[in-house]
């Protein structure tokens, strides 16, 4: 459908509108005007009735001196339209005895009372007659009006009220379209702001003079230009991350290569270049899943596809699938199961990742011996360990994105608690880590998950 612009349609729009009251506007005014116009027509018909009833009629055309003129008295004629009104005066016996001396003499008598309508001689249109009796029924008055005319008159006046009003509709549209370009100057100028911005500029967008009306679509652009600006950052992020991270592994993948093709006849040191190579493409191939799962996850605004939560569920099918790493590595794992939360929604394999996480960094970070509790009570979810902790100026920095403690022999992205704070994220959780003390010295490290 081709677009067309919004001030031609609201212009159209207030034009055709206007054509259409005005028209509805005329018919109602004509419509009144002709009943007002009827009434006031016909009570002048009845009171002109009246007043020569009043009158000594009787004695002037009965009496023994009454003188007849072409078969009655001729009425003086008056200086105005024929049509607007005439009267004749008749005998009982039809006989016309007065008139107007213009269409009053073309009456032909009826004995009725009130009004009728009737042809006159030598006229087609139709007038409307007032028949008064008077006198004891000796005479009888007619007063008549041609319709046509009182049509005519009506007219005159509605359609030249009305004419005026259409002489000023095109000021109307006028003022009209000044007023709908004075309102449309935000718009205007807010779609030439958002024209000549250059690609890549995610500013927001001024809303001070914005109408009200707009004002909602201008918050939502400003939004989705967060939004954009946030997701093209993270995807800097995640390409600065991955390059610089992906250097190292791949810098010493390159080297056991060449240790194992330098070997020769050593067989012992190819295989252990060999193993060492086989240990950094795990660590490559670990550290480029979770790099995808945390882009993934950050471009994530709302779970979907969400199932309810069974979190005794989840937590013993993580301890059996992880029990025999842990065993390898002297790692006790246990469950105490304190309380059930409310069942809630979310997408289960993404807490499993969650837990799996934690669970993992425990027992990969833990000295030997270690016991590592799960806790489910009613409103978190506690993972304690008995492994030293970490130092007080080191907790604030665990979670950041790459950070791996110092002293660590255990290989690692520093990606997992990222991963874990995201997920928490996504499913409105809480997620801290904390140091477990005792007399003043830290025992341990508990990640707590506030659900």
């Amino acid at each position: 459908m081709k677009n067309k612009r919004l001030s031609l349609q609201l212009l159209i729009g207030l034009s055709v509108t206007a054509l259409f009251v005005w028209c509805i506007a005329t018919a109602v005014a004509w419509h009144v005007v002709k009943k007002e116009a009827k009434d006031v027509f016909n009570a002048q018909q009845v009171l002109f009735a009246e007043r020569l009833a009043t009158s000594d009629l009787q004695n002037v055309l009965l009496g023994e001196h009454a003188n007849f003129h072409r078969g009655g008295f001729k009425a003086q004629k008056r200086h105005y339209d024929r049509d607007a009104l005439a009267f004749a005066i008749f005998s009982n016996k039809g006989e016309r005895l007065l008139t107007d001396g213009d269409s009053g003499d073309k009456f032909l008598f009826k004995n009725k009372t009130g009004f009728s309508k009737e042809h006159i001689l030598d006229d087609d249109d139709e007038w409307l007659i007032y028949w008064q009796p008077v006198g004891n029924g000796e005479l009888v008055i007619a007063v008549g009006q041609e319709l046509e005319y009182r049509e005519e008159l009506v007219n005159k006046i509605v359609f030249g009220q009305m004419g005026i009003w259409f002489a000023g509709l095109p000021i109307l549209l006028a003022v009209a379209f000044m007023v709908i370009y004075r309102a449309l100057k935000p718009i205007n100028r807010l779609s030439r702001n958002v024209q000549a911005r250059r690609p890549g500029d995610v500013s927001l967008l001024e809303a001070d003079d914005v109408p009200t009306e707009i004002l909602p679509l201008v918050q939502n652009l400003n939004q989705f230009f967060t939004r954009t600006s946030e997701q093209l950052e993270r995807e800097r992020r995640f390409v600065s991350d991955a390059a610089h991270e992906l250097r190292s592994p791949l810098a010493a993948l390159r080297i056991q290569t060449e240790v194992a093709q330098l070997a020769g006849d050593d067989t012992q040191t190819r295989e252990t270049a060999l193993a060492h190579l086989t240990q950094g493409i795990d660590r490559a191939t670990q550290l480029i899943e979770q790099l995808l799962t945390l882009s993934r996850l950050d471009n994530l605004k709302e779970l979907n596809h969400q199932e309810p939560i069974h979190w005794s569920e989840i937590i013993t099918s993580l301890i059996g699938e992880l029990y025999f790493s842990a065993q390898q590595r002297q790692i006790e794992l246990q469950f105490e199961h304190q309380g059930d939360p409310a069942i809630k929604q979310g997408q289960p394999l993404l807490l499993a990742q969650m837990l799996r996480n934690l669970l993992d960094n425990a027992i990969k970070y833990c000295p030997q011996g270690t016991q590592v509790r799960v806790i489910l009570q009613p409103r978190k979810i506690l993972i304690e360990d008995n492994g030293g902790g970490v130092a007080s100026e080191e907790l604030a920095k665990l979670g950041q994105r790459f950070y791996r403690p110092a002293g660590q022999n255990e290989k690692g992205s520093g990606l997992g608690l990222s991963i874990v704070a995201r997920i928490a994220e996504l499913h409105h959780y809480r997620f801290r880590l904390e140091n477990i003390e005792s007399n003043g010295q830290i025992r341990g490290l508990r990640a707590i998950i506030e659900l």
